[in-house]
Order: structure tokens, then sequence, then C-alpha cells
């Protein structure tokens, strides 16, 4: 709810004339959060409005590899969304003279649920991981706009609205006979946010609809010794069930690494996928000794973040 700053010597007042043609916020179709600071906990993320490729830069973010603090993280999607707001509050006097409290009440509260299979215990369990760190979020609506902050109207950079992260909560409503399971999100925006410096890229800026943007499936990879010359990636998507989902087809989409604690050790192509979800990776034996530490990655499997695998080598 910014705060209104007066200046008496130098008043200020509103043209409310606009263009005929101008870009309306729809519907909200679903948010996308986004880690307000890169790892240096100084320098925001931003979105370079300048950019020729900006649609392009936008759908990259989602699976950036560069840094996962300076990763999208868009929402799958979402029912229900209501952007609810606080009464003011006044001080009245007998008289019914009326004065308006600055910055109390007005707080915005975005509160929405998934439903169905995007409401299963592994998305809530993703959740869980938000409030650790400050967080911003951008606004997709119905019509595939992207919405965000400019501080300034001649900002080349785009920002998201700042959530207040301590009120973050989300919750799981279980099925019924009659209703299906659903998670019931919510969050407060920073109460000192300017919500009137809202802004969208239209879609043919972005050429093609925000609304198309969707979020990575996690999976990780159980990592073993198959023999003295073979890592295998065992790589397992959680489905809910205990077994999880083999993670098929990585081979031509993915980029495997094995680093021990002596050095990377390098692929003697080509990586096999030998039965569903498995692959296995050769290497010369005197790469991995015993008792070395060995990491196992995959990377840039398109719809996929891939956690990390890892084992302390038993063989010669």
């Amino acid at each position: 709810m910014g705060q209104t700053i007066c200046s008496c010597a130098n008043p200020s007042f509103p043209v409310l004339g606009r263009p005929d043609c101008v870009l309306e916020m729809r519907a909200i179709a679903f948010p996308i959060i986004v880690p307000r600071y890169k790892a240096d906990g100084v320098t925001r993320n931003t979105i370079d409005l300048t950019s020729a490729t900006l649609g392009a830069d936008i759908r990259a973010l989602i699976a950036t590899s560069t840094a996962l603090m300076e990763r999208i993280y868009p929402f799958p999607r979402c029912e229900n969304i209501t952007f609810e707001r606080t009464d003011d509050v006044y001080d009245t006097a007998p008289s019914t003279r009326k004065v308006l409290i600055p910055n109390v009440g007005g707080v915005r509260t975005f509160k929405f649920e998934t439903w169905g299979k995007d409401a299963v215990h592994n998305i809530l369990r993703e959740l869980k991981k938000i409030g650790c760190t400050d967080v911003d979020f951008y606004l997709p609506d119905v019509s595939g706009s992207f919405w965000g902050i400019l501080d300034n109207p001649t900002d080349t950079i785009m920002r998201g609205y700042e959530m207040a992260t301590e009120t973050f909560v989300a919750f799981k409503e279980y099925a019924t006979d009659t209703t299906t399971q659903k998670l019931m999100i919510s969050w407060d925006m920073d109460t000192n946010e300017c919500e009137e410096n809202s802004y969208g890229i239209s879609a043919s800026t972005l050429g093609y609809s925000a609304t198309t943007l969707k979020p990575l499936t996690p999976a990780y990879i159980v990592l073993s010794e198959l023999d003295a010359t073979h890592v295998q990636f065992t790589v397992v998507e959680p489905d809910g069930s205990t077994s999880g989902s083999p993670v098929v087809g990585l081979v031509t989409n993915g980029t495997f690494g094995v680093v021990s604690d002596t050095g990377v050790v390098a692929e003697i192509p080509p990586v096999v996928e030998t039965s569903d979800g498995v692959y296995s990776f050769e290497h010369l034996d005197a790469e991995i000794t015993v008792g070395d530490i060995v990491t196992g990655s995959i990377t840039a499997a398109t719809g996929y973040d891939i956690a990390d695998g890892a084992f302390t080598a038993l063989l010669p």
C-alpha cells in the first residue's frame, strides 16, 4: 500500500486521461515467485526490458543453470484467486469528523488454490521451502500479459512485487466424497509496495502467452557403483508413491556429469539407458578409487530440476 508523500511547496495533482488503447490487467492466471536477491544477497533479480530477446530471456529464467537464486518459479494452474484488502482505519470524532490513520489497514492478501493432481503432497513439500529468504512475485494474467513493478515509468528493468515472506502459508484440504484435494496458499504483499507502479509486458511483446510458462518437475538421482568402470544413475521423480516414477529419455535430454573429490571423471561415451530411468556412465578404472566421494549430476534436462546424487567409492 505505498505511502503518500505530500509536498506543500510543490503540490502535484493527477492527470487522469488515458490513451485509446491501454493494457488492462485481467484475472490472474497464477503467480511466479523469484528470490528477491541473487546469491550475493545484494543484487536485485530483475528483468531487462531492453533485451531484443525478452520473451526468450524470461522463459530461460525458469531453468537457468547459472544459479538457483536467479531462477523464476511458476506455480501450476491455480483456482479461486483473490487479492483481498483489509479495511482502512479511521479515527472518528463525536462531531463525525473522520481522519484516515496512515499506514494502518490496506494490506493486500493474495489467496489461491491448486486442485487435484496439482495439490499432491510432493508439491506441498516443495512449497514448504518458501519463507527462508526474501521473495518477490510476478503475475501472469489470463490474457497472457506478464505483470511486475517499475519503480519509475522510465525504468528499463522490471522487478517483482514484494512479498511479506513471513506471511506465506500453504496447507492441504483433503478430498471428500464430493470434493477433490486442494492446496490452500496465501501471502501478503509487503505493506510498503506501491502496487500503482504495476506494468505489464503484453503477450505480443513476449511473443507468447505468459500463461504458457510452466514449472519444472523435480527429480533426484540415486547414484551407485555398477562396477569398477561404470557409475549408475537411477533417476526418479516423486509421484506420491513410495517408489516414484522413472525419468526416461535423458540420454538425449540431459548432460551427465561425474565428479569425485579428486577431480572430474571423464566419460567414455555414450551414456546408455539400460532400463527405464537407469543410466550407465562408463569411465576409466583409475579415475575413481576406494574412498573417493563421487557426485553425479544431470543438467540441461528440459522440463526437469534434477537433484544430484552421491556415493563413497568402495571398489578399487
